[in-house]
């Protein structure tokens, strides 16, 4: 951790006691969304099928479900419904798993991922996200996601002697079998629909997710606790890519919940510019609809 000989007042100790007042509340929200889209996404297959909607009115909601699915899988990643709290913990794993029904992805291999991410976050050997958010153009994320299974197993052979990681990974590498399994069955029965109420839509919602937060929130960052996330601007307002602009955040407090980031980024300014964080000082006194940040 960079040390900059800061002021008392701005020590670390006091970053992480304002930072643990915003890691308490129960994430509701989150638990809405993340059931909600996956609820809404098993409802497209029998209007669909029973022509009560039209398939292309399916396409869109189920794209729209899939680019909702990540975000509150990526709190139960963290903890962030159980607080710590052993009797809580079957939300983490319930929330996560039915939301990424919709882009068949399996919870416990995100979530052993996504832990080294932050343990080595931009190393280009540990970083499982290093290959996103070194690209240079959106097209070349979109090419790099497409390495699927193979970048997978490559971490598993560099992480082959943790077994933490391992019980993890295999136990998602069977899960994910099983969703192969469900989409092979299903493109046999309902062929177009497989395709444009799953398939597809789970791919843009990929897409979606690496490109807000893997790669523009990592983008030409290096290594090291204040430089290895980045704030920067967008024109649209913030909720259309679930306020990623303010990811710097959660990589210093993972336990803040996503809801809680503003307020937190709000209280944490002082302490953001005393580091030097590059784009800390544009942070605006209350972040609203659109931070208006730049990098």
């Amino acid at each position: 951790m960079e040390d900059l000989n800061i002021a008392d007042e701005f020590s670390f100790d006091k970053e992480k006691e304002i930072a643990r007042s915003f890691s308490k509340r129960f994430q509701w929200e989150m638990i809405l969304i993340g059931v909600g889209q996956a609820l809404v996404w098993l409802s497209l297959w029998p209007l669909v099928i029973f022509n009560i909607i039209p398939l292309w009115v399916g396409f869109i909601v189920a794209t729209l479900c899939a680019c909702l699915a990540y975000l509150p899988s990526h709190e139960a990643q963290h903890g962030n419904y159980s607080r710590g709290n052993p009797k809580r913990r079957w939300i983490d794993s319930f929330v996560s798993h039915f939301s990424l029904m919709t882009l068949a992805f399996p919870h416990d291999l995100l979530r052993c991922t996504h832990m080294k991410h932050h343990a080595y976050t931009n190393d280009p050997i540990k970083d499982v996200d290093y290959d996103t958010a070194t690209a240079k153009s959106f097209f070349e994320v979109v090419v790099r996601i497409q390495e699927g299974a193979t970048k997978y197993e490559e971490f598993a052979e560099i992480y082959k002697d943790d077994a933490s990681f391992m019980r993890s990974f295999n136990k998602g590498v069977l899960i994910g079998v099983g969703y192969r399994v469900a989409l092979l069955t299903l493109v046999v029965i309902f062929p177009l629909q497989t395709l444009l109420l799953w398939w597809l839509p789970g791919k843009l919602g990929t897409i979606y997710t690496s490109t807000f937060f893997s790669w523009y929130p990592h983008y030409q960052t290096e290594i090291g606790r204040y430089k290895n996330t980045r704030f920067w601007s967008h024109l649209v307002p913030r909720y259309f890519n679930h306020s990623m602009q303010l990811h710097f955040i959660h990589h210093l407090h993972p336990g803040i919940g996503h809801f809680d980031e503003p307020k937190a980024i709000e209280a944490l300014k002082p302490f953001l510019i005393a580091r030097q964080v590059p784009g800390a000082e544009d942070i605006p006194a209350r972040v609203s609809l659109n931070p208006l940040i730049t990098t």
